[in-house]
C-alpha cells in the first residue's frame, strides 16, 4: 500500500479542527509527534488565521461556566470543564491570545488554558515584592496577556500599585512572567498612578 509524502499529510491535517486533530494523534506514532511538534502548532494557527477558519468563541456564565461557540455555525454550543474543574469558584479572565486564555481565580492563582485541548498549568506564585507601610493603603492589580514575537513566547504583565488616600504614598510593581521559562522576572517599575473608571 502506497503512503503519502510527510509533507503532503501534513498540508491535510493544517486544514482539520484542532477537535479532529487531537483524535488523529492517535492513528499513528508519526502523526501524534507532528501534531504535538511546535512548529506544526505555529503553521496551524498561521493557517487558521490566514484561512479565517476554526475560530471559536469562548462565552463566560455565572463566574464560573465556560462555553465553547463555534464561530462558523452558531448553532454548535458546548460546554468546557475548565481547569478548576466543578467548583464554584468565581474566575476572572485577565487576557486571551492566540487560542490561550489567561485566568484568575479569587485565591489569586493564575493559570493558562487551552480550552481546544484542554490543557492548562497553572504559573508559579509571586510574592508582591515591595513592602507597604503599617497602616493598610489599597492595592490595585493590572494584568495584560499576549504573545511576543520575537521571543516566540507568551508573556503575562502584572502590575501592582499601592497608594494612599490623596495619593499621599504611592509603589509600584511591574513583572512579567515568560511560559517559555514558566518563571517570573520583574521589570522596571512605572512611577504613575494608574487610575481607570
Amino acid at each position: 500500500m502506497a503512503t503519502l509524502p510527510h509533507e503532503m499529510t501534513i498540508e491535510i491535517l493544517l486544514r482539520l479542527s484542532v477537535k479532529d486533530l487531537l483524535r488523529f494523534k492517535c492513528v499513528s506514532k508519526p502523526w501524534c509527534s507532528s501534531i504535538d511538534d511546535p512548529d506544526f502548532i505555529k503553521l496551524h494557527l498561521f493557517h487558521s488565521v490566514k484561512t479565517n477558519t476554526n475560530h471559536s468563541l469562548i462565552l463566560r456564565h455565572c463566574e464560573y461556566h465556560f462555553f465553547s461557540v463555534n464561530y462558523d455555525s452558531l448553532k454548535t454550543t458546548q460546554r468546557l470543564n475548565h481547569p478548576l474543574g466543578e467548583q464554584k469558584t468565581p474566575i476572572k479572565i485577565l487576557g486571551s491570545c492566540n487560542g490561550l486564555l489567561a485566568l484568575i481565580d479569587d485565591n489569586g492563582r493564575i493559570f493558562l488554558w487551552n480550552p481546544s485541548t484542554r490543557k492548562s498549568q497553572v504559573l508559579p506564585s509571586s510574592e508582591i515584592e515591595f513592602s507597604s507601610p503599617s497602616i493598610f493603603f489599597p492595592r490595585s492589580t493590572y494584568c495584560g496577556f499576549g504573545y511576543d514575537p520575537i521571543s516566540d513566547d507568551y508573556k503575562l504583565v502584572r502590575m501592582v500599585q499601592v497608594h494612599g488616600k490623596n495619593n499621599s504614598y504611592l509603589h509600584s510593581e511591574a513583572k512579567v512572567y515568560s511560559l517559555r521559562s514558566n518563571s517570573w522576572r520583574r521589570i522596571k517599575d512605572f512611577c504613575f498612578y494608574l487610575s481607570f473608571y
